[in-house]
């Protein structure tokens, strides 16, 4: 009985090994012959194919090779943009708790602090600690 049950566990960390390993290969991807680039675990990603599937490993990649971002999972157009929502003052780095408290729908991406300031934003205190 536990030979078996070794034999079951070390099956599913193969399994669990292999999607780390996608996950850390392609963060993003995409359909060929389609427009928009996803999250791996956008729920419109999980539709594309094998054979149609496109992988990415930043958002600057999906961009340089002509997809927009997906409407659904909202992925962002670089890595390093700045996240903020439609009602908040605030802005933070992708990598900022509050950032998964926000909505889908209300994310809204900056290049770079300047430009989230000049429209009113302050950085957030959580992510930007001096």
């Amino acid at each position: 009985m536990k030979k078996i049950l070794s034999i079951v566990l070390a099956g599913a960390l193969v399994v669990l090994a292999g999607g780390i390993v996608f996950a850390a290969d392609a963060g993003y991807v995409a359909s060929k012959g389609g427009e928009k680039y996803h999250y791996v675990t956008c729920p419109v990603a999980k539709k594309i194919t094998a054979d149609k599937l496109v992988k990415f490993v930043t958002p600057e990649e999906a961009v340089k090779a002509g997809y927009s971002a997906c409407k659904t999972c909202n992925p962002p157009p670089t890595a390093d943009a700045l996240v903020v929502t439609k009602s908040g003052g605030k802005y933070h780095k992708q990598s900022c708790k509050m950032v998964g408290n926000m909505a889908t729908e209300n994310k809204l991406y900056y290049k770079d602090a300047v430009a989230a300031e000049k429209d009113g934003y302050k950085p957030c205190a959580v992510c930007f600690k001096k």
